[in-house]
């Protein structure tokens, strides 16, 4: 089902036949990989693998909610007429590549040159995967889903900072 669903997704998007048991298959995925990376970096067995799952699935939906929102907020400005649903779906596949993350950190162990290659074609493949999620959930071309998603991972990373300093505003200016 997840090669089909990246196959679909990428060569024939209308016709993904269940979205929303790929994206939730992609994200639990995702999540597990993620979660195994963190509990071996810092060498917790079980119990670490359990607690980075639960702590990367909050963080994660939180994190997908919050990327979906800021798409859905931007892209209609660029004409995009994708739903809050599509856009959540489309989202949660377009972090398929995610799921190499564990052999870029092996390959980085071996070799950090190659180790640090392999992790920028995974974040350029993850962006052009995203990119290409959005740009059919939203039925723009390719540059307007890439300026789209650039512009939303800047006003995102702008609202982290305003989450960090505002507490920051009201503690050192009372």
């Amino acid at each position: 089902m997840l090669l089909d669903t990246l196959y679909i997704s990428f060569f024939r998007p209308a016709d993904l036949r269940h979205p929303t048991q790929a994206a939730t298959l992609i994200g639990g995925l995702v999540v597990l990989a993620l979660s195994l990376n963190a509990a071996g970096a810092v060498s917790l067995g079980v119990k670490g693998v359990i607690a980075f799952a639960i702590m990367f699935l909050v963080a994660g939906v939180l994190g997908v909610f919050w990327l979906a929102a800021a798409v859905q907020l931007v892209a209609p400005f660029w004409g995009g007429q994708g739903t809050s649903r599509t856009t959540l779906e489309a989202i949660a596949r377009g972090l398929w590549p995610l799921l190499l993350s564990g052999p870029a950190i092996a390959t980085a162990n071996w070799s950090p040159t190659l180790g640090a290659l392999f992790s920028l074609t995974l974040s350029l493949g993850t962006f052009l995967s995203l990119t290409s999620s959005i740009r059919y959930a939203h039925h723009l071309g390719w540059a307007t889903a890439a300026l789209c998603l650039t512009l939303t991972l800047g006003l995102s990373l702008l609202a982290l900072v305003g989450l960090i300093l505002w507490p920051l505003m009201l503690v050192l200016g009372t």
